[in-house]
């Protein structure tokens, strides 16, 4: 079974569709295309901070190692090491991306596949989001200058100052 984690983007529409399509699911655990690919998967998830600190970690593994033989050789698995550690890490650093660019997080989903866990979370969310929409709907209005009345005159006794009343 595959957990994710869900974030809804900040505030910018209130149509149920549009913001149901914009949810992010991020899968917990290691990511296999972060590891395979770790460059192109930044780019892709538009995580352009993290791309260039790991393509600085790249350049500076080969400036610090070497050029010769032996050292590709250290170069190598060294890479494969960051590879490794990077493709573990991969979802949480996407997670706090999507927090840094204004997600919150919206809540869990769990599933066989990502369909099924998208599925679950929408049973549960989407009604949230109607009740939330339907208690909206159905708050007053805060009422107009124009309708806002001028308090009452107190009699000598209702008079009250903070907590006590005015001797």
């Amino acid at each position: 079974m595959t957990v994710y984690a869900v974030y809804e983007p900040p505030a910018g529409t209130e149509d149920l569709t549009e913001r149901a399509e914009r949810l992010a699911f991020v899968k917990e655990g290691f990511s296999w295309p972060a590891f395979l690919i770790p460059l192109l998967w930044l780019l892709y998830q538009r995580m352009w901070i993290e791309f260039v600190v790991l393509l600085l970690i790249y350049i500076g593994v080969q400036f610090v190692v070497g050029v010769e033989t032996q050292a590709q050789a250290l170069s190598a698995w060294i890479g494969f090491a960051i590879s490794v550690l990077f493709a573990f890490e991969a979802n949480d650093l996407r997670e706090a991306s999507l927090r840094r660019r204004g997600y919150r997080f919206a809540g869990t989903a769990s599933g066989r596949s990502r369909t099924d866990a998208e599925r679950s979370f929408f049973n549960l969310w989407l009604p949230e989001q109607i009740r939330h929409a339907r208690e909206t709907d159905a708050m007053p209005a805060p009422p107009r200058d124009s309708e806002i009345r001028p308090p009452l005159p107190h009699s000598e006794g209702e008079q009250v100052i903070g907590l006590f009343p005015r001797p």
